[in-house]
């Protein structure tokens, strides 16, 4: 088993409709190819993990660093692993935008998704970088407190 991680910083321009667009090809696609992995989505930037045989996510990977839907483009990591942190999730999906939530509820969310990034199971290292580069984006904007 093989996982990529990589980060990058939307368009401008981009907006859900286009994001349901590129979700519905990449969830087609990761079924027919046996690729699992998540997608992050929040303040124009995306982090994405992908799990699959090297070969399939390397061309995979070739072909997201020319789609000009997003740029700056940095592979964070890739190694090989033992077993699919994703199993049956073709591609898992979340956006936050500060529309659709109140600040409290947006303060939640953090405070509860990181501490998800500390708990979660990392087997590997890339699996750490993914978890970490998450936490930091959606740290980067807020103050950090935890709700007691």
């Amino acid at each position: 088993m093989f996982e990529l991680i990589y980060r990058s910083v939307a368009l401008d321009k981009i907006n859900s409709l286009e994001i349901t667009k590129i979700l519905n090809i990449s969830r087609e696609f990761n079924l027919k190819n046996n690729i699992t992995g998540c997608l992050l989505f929040y303040k124009n930037e995306f982090v994405q993990i992908l799990e699959g045989e090297q070969d399939v996510i390397e061309k995979l990977y070739a072909k997201i660093e020319k789609d000009t839907r997003h740029s700056n483009v940095i592979l964070i990591a890739k190694n090989e692993k033992s077993e699919r942190t994703f199993h049956n999730w073709v591609m898992a999906y979340h956006e936050i935008t500060n529309d659709d939530i109140s600040e409290i509820s947006k303060l939640l969310f953090v405070n509860n998704f990181i501490s998800l990034c500390e708990i979660a199971e990392k087997p590997t290292n890339a699996t750490m970088l993914f978890w970490f580069i998450s936490k930091q984006i959606l740290k980067k904007d807020h103050e950090f407190k935890r709700i007691v």
